[in-house]
């Protein structure tokens, strides 16, 4: 493992931060059976998604990535964090990689 990479989140701690986020934003508990596109407007689920990546960077130095659709998802939070956490694990895999390249380098 490198050293200055953090382990990434276990699916339980990514979820908790979205629920945390969504808490944060839109000022109400979120369960996972809680359909996403009924949590506050879409600029309010843009906020939450902004703040879950600011974390996500602040504790990992790892980047959360999402196309627009997720905005407007109509799924049950379990199922928004589920795709989130699959792109951010993706991209983590990534910057590891780039990370032991560009220690070889040196």
């Amino acid at each position: 493992m490198d050293k200055q990479m953090k382990e990434k989140p276990t699916f339980d701690q990514f979820n908790n931060y979205l629920k945390e986020a969504v808490a944060g934003i839109a000022g109400q508990a979120a369960g996972d059976r809680d359909r996403w596109v009924e949590i506050g407007d879409e600029v309010k689920r843009a906020d939450i998604l902004q703040l879950l990546k600011k974390r996500l960077e602040s504790e990992y130095g790892v980047e959360l990535v999402w196309g627009e659709s997720i905005i407007f998802a109509d799924q049950p939070l379990e199922s928004v964090a589920i795709q989130l956490h699959h792109v951010y694990s993706t991209v983590y895999l990534m910057e590891r990689i780039n990370n032991k390249i560009r220690n070889r380098n040196r």
